[in-house]
């Protein structure tokens, strides 16, 4: 009879158990929450620029929000789970060697609640206190001109950590490096718009005249009691986190020993506890982490060599991540794995990988993404055109062909990628902008077009019936890389493209024979290139093989009739 509840409880442990967060994703989703509200802040603080009654019309908006009981719950909540598990993670560092984005974003952290305690009591503090109104009008008061300088030096770290931590989570997603130019602009406007609207409404406020205290002598004293006791109570957490620190440290020295060998590389002691990342930076052994160890990019994964089955247990997080990347069973994340014995690894991405650039290193080795455009170019019915001839001939017109079509794509500024029997395919956009890339295939396309009609008239007398073909283009985001780097030299291992983008380039070549046209083109590369379509171009749309929505095309009856570049 207890079945039923039995099997519920086990369904709820397995639940939790699979969906519960890692504290990665803790420090990640408190640190959205505050970087939410920080940004709303400063927004607000912008209007200031237009009027003070502006910036008070916003703030009652956003003050119903922050302080209503739900939205101060969650804000209060949100700020003790980062700054508790921000200390723990400091806590747990047993070197300073995490890069200068990671150092600089710890040492902001740790000075953001000098400055932030002081505000947070001169403003809601306050409120609650002696039931002052912290409108625009008292706050302008208050923080103008005494406050104006730590004001703004709490705008700057405030924003530079939350802007480190963003940058952190979001530079493996390949839509970050695309938008990473007015990401930039934002997070240099939004502040600098900030203070000087703050700046702004303040003057207008004392130019105003209508400024007076709101606190009694006793009421002042009592908030500069609680400012230095807020102060004196974060002055001793750090202590305490400083103190657990150092018993760490000494702890970690006087610990179990292991050996970590590195491929091609050296072979170092340290302490159980550690994770291999640490173990790597500790040594100064150059290693992937653009995230800056927090199991969310994969690119500090290394091979386990020797001694897999020693190992602990893999965590939820590091297996979310590495199922995401299809990693072996021998492939583990280096800031997530702590040995308790001996192992043998390799590193699988190399040391300078930032966001898919590479300065020693060809790039394309260890693969980039980025948005190109592919053509693809199918000579038709060759098959039927080669019957009866000698081989030698076939072998001539089909170089003929492709020699020629090659011809027109690198002229026009493209790629060719690979020759694909009677066909070709080719990648424009490696080294220049989307749009330009998209351009020069439209162009190539058209070349393409003429070099066919060349052809046919020159080899008229041996063809049976003129040559024909097939074009589709498709511009979107692909992964460019040497395939077969690691077994041949880089110069013989092929550069290729990889990916979703490519499939559907390749499915509108295969639409022209069905469509009965010489080209198919995406609405979007189209789009793209900043073409517009012409009278000689029909727009379709078709039902592409693996994709869930019907894609817009342009069609053309013959190559040459696509927009012609300026």
């Amino acid at each position: 009879m207890n079945l039923l509840p039995q099997a519920s409880q086990r369904l709820a442990r397995i639940w939790w158990r699979r969906t519960r967060p890692s504290v990665a994703q803790l420090r990640l989703w408190s640190g959205l929450v505050l970087f939410t509200f920080a940004t709303t802040h400063l927004l607000n603080h912008a209007l200031g620029l237009i009027s003070i009654e502006a910036m008070q019309a916003a703030q009652d908006i956003r003050l119903s929000l922050t302080r209503s009981l739900i939205g101060t719950l969650v804000l209060c909540l949100a700020a003790l789970v980062h700054f508790g598990l921000g200390i723990a993670h400091v806590v747990r560092l047993r070197t300073w060697r995490i890069g200068l984005r990671s150092v600089v974003q710890v040492l902001f952290a740790a000075v953001i609640p000098v400055l932030l305690i002081r505000h947070v009591i001169g403003t809601r503090g306050v409120v609650e206190m002696f039931g002052v109104s912290d409108d625009y009008s008292y706050a302008l008061w208050a923080m103008w001109p005494g406050e104006s300088v730590r004001l703004a030096l709490l705008i700057t770290l405030v924003w530079c950590h939350g802007c480190i931590g963003l940058h952190m989570w979001l530079s493996p997603k390949p839509w970050y490096r695309r938008s990473a130019w007015a990401l930039n602009a934002l997070a240099v406007l939004i502040p600098a718009l900030a203070y000087a609207g703050y700046a702004s409404a303040a003057r207008m406020l004392h130019q105003r005249g209508d400024v007076s205290s709101p606190f009694s002598a006793a009421q002042y004293a009592e908030v500069q009691h609680a400012f230095l006791l807020g102060s004196y109570s974060y002055l001793a957490i750090l202590v305490g986190a400083v103190a657990v620190w150092l018993a760490l440290q000494m702890g970690t020295k006087m610990g179990a020993r292991l050996t970590v060998r590195y491929a091609y590389g050296p072979a170092v002691t340290a302490t159980q506890g550690l994770s291999v990342l640490e173990i790597s930076q500790m040594n100064r052994i150059p290693h992937a982490a653009v995230c800056g160890g927090r199991a969310r990019c994969s690119t500090c994964r290394v091979r386990v060599l020797e001694g897999l089955e020693h190992l602990p247990p893999i965590s939820a997080a590091e297996q979310q991540v590495l199922r995401r990347v299809g990693a072996p069973a021998n492939v583990r994340l280096a800031c997530q794995l702590r040995p308790t014995a001996d192992l043998t690894i390799s590193t699988l991405l190399p040391a300078n990988l930032e966001t898919g650039q590479t300065s020693d290193f060809d790039k394309y080795h260890w693969g980039v993404e980025r948005e190109v455009t592919l053509l693809f170019c199918d000579l038709r019915g060759f098959t039927h055109m080669s019957e009866g001839r000698l081989s030698f001939d076939v072998v001539f017109l089909l170089n003929q062909f492709l020699g020629r079509m090659a011809e027109a794509i690198e002229d026009s500024g493209g790629f060719v990628d690979k020759f694909m029997g009677d066909g070709i395919m080719a990648i424009f956009g490696m080294e220049t902008t989307p749009a330009e890339g998209a351009r020069r295939a439209i162009a190539a396309a058209r070349a393409m077009g003429g070099v066919l009609d060349s052809l046919n008239q020159t080899l008229h007398e041996e063809l049976r019936f003129p040559l024909s073909m097939g074009i589709g283009i498709h511009s979107g985001p692909a992964i460019l890389g040497r395939i077969g780097a690691a077994h041949r030299t880089e110069a013989a291992a092929g550069l290729t493209a990889l990916g979703e983008t490519v499939n559907i380039a390749s499915r509108l070549e295969q639409k022209t024979k069905d469509l009965a046209v010489q080209v198919a083109v995406s609405s979007y590369a189209l789009n793209l290139s900043g073409l517009a379509a012409n009278d000689k171009t029909l727009p379709q749309t078709v039902e592409i093989r693996g994709l869930s929505q019907p894609l817009d095309i342009l069609v053309a009856a013959r190559a040459t009739n696509l927009p012609q570049p300026v």
